[in-house]
């Protein structure tokens, strides 16, 4: 997206949301900062930075820290960037105010059936959020969990090999597929990561990784096109509109919230931070947060046994995977073992 359209979305946000003249003048710097940075491609890749920007955004806010606006802005110019490319001319962009008018752009496009019903679908969520609030369209007793058992186990393979210098620093272990694979079935590498590895798992799959405000959040950032096709016009004012609701709520004191939690106000202890969920392995399950953890805790023991009946079959799919190391594998195939024995 061209640099004088984040401006124009910037001015627009300010003053749909009442900034006054110096947050606005931060706000609207910042939503070209990134341009700044050298880390291009701002459309793809940048989830996570999304997600720390935000947080760090909504933890100034709560300080009383202006710069909250400018890390706010850098937030929306990656997201902006995600959804507009910089085919979209610079002129005067056509940000659609009314909500009629919206839809109807929607229903006229040219795509899929399909695409269109994506469309429509993400539009009337948030104009839910923006005429009726958050809450009216995300129940706060949501959550986002783990979206299967199997995303439990791989998520500690990441770990490990994450922590293996630490774990194993022999570099003539950990640097010899062979030796690793030896090292990853010794009594050393049991003791280091089996209790942890069971706890997690049990944890990850019983408990939701974010719950309330914060989940809200963290799938309005992640919000995606729909479709790869580049339909500017609409995509522009779906991205303005979900920048103004992102914009709201984080830059808002707890007042505007109908619910308390580690979002709305300033705590004492560490929160979950946005950036350790993940969506390879993360969902929002729409369902009150003890309903599925219920469910989820009578069905513990039988996805258990289904994940290792099943392991044959992925375990033969293992060298298919481009996206994984020869290191995580091992450790997959050895934390697995574990689960053969409880």
């Amino acid at each position: 997206m061209h640099r004088i359209i984040h401006k124009i979305i910037g001015e627009k946000i300010a003053c749909e949301l009442g900034f006054t003249i110096q947050n606005t003048q931060i706000f609207v710097d910042g939503s070209t900062g990134p341009d700044s940075h050298a880390d291009f491609p701002h459309a793809v890749g940048k989830n996570k930075k999304i997600l720390k920007l935000i947080e760090t955004a909504r933890t100034s806010y709560l300080e009383n820290d202006e710069y909250a606006y400018g890390e706010l802005a850098n937030a929306l110019h990656y997201i902006q960037d995600k959804w507009v490319s910089d085919s979209l001319s610079e002129e005067e962009p056509d940000l659609m105010v009314d909500d009629d008018q919206f839809l109807e752009a929607i229903k006229s496009l040219t795509i899929s059936e399909k695409e269109i019903e994506e469309y429509l679908e993400m539009a009337n969520s948030l104009l839910t959020v923006k005429n009726h609030g958050i809450e009216s369209w995300f129940d706060h007793s949501w959550g986002i969990w783990h979206k299967d058992y199997p995303s439990c186990v791989y998520v500690f393979a990441d770990i490990v090999e994450m922590m293996l210098p630490t774990l194993q620093p022999d570099s003539s272990i950990t640097g010899n597929l062979e030796n690793f694979k030896k090292y990853v079935q010794t009594e050393s590498f049991n003791k280091a990561t089996r209790e942890g590895f069971l706890s997690s798992v049990m944890t990850n799959f019983l408990y939701p990784k974010l719950a309330g405000y914060p989940a809200a959040m963290y799938f309005l950032a992640l919000i995606s096109p729909p479709s790869k096709l580049e339909i500017a016009k609409v995509n522009l004012n779906i991205v303005y509109r979900l920048s103004l609701e992102i914009a709201r709520y984080t830059l808002s004191p707890p007042e505007l919230f109908q619910y308390q939690d580690s979002w709305t106000y300033k705590t004492e202890n560490k929160q979950m931070s946005l950036t350790f969920v993940v969506p390879q392995y993360h969902v929002l399950i729409p369902k009150p947060v003890r309903e599925v953890q219920e469910e989820r805790r009578l069905s513990f023991y039988d996805e258990t046994h289904s994940f290792i009946e099943e392991w044959p079959n992925i375990a033969e799919g293992l060298p298919a995977l481009k996206d994984r190391s020869e290191k995580w594998k091992i450790i997959l195939s050895g934390l697995v073992a574990f689960l053969g024995t409880t």
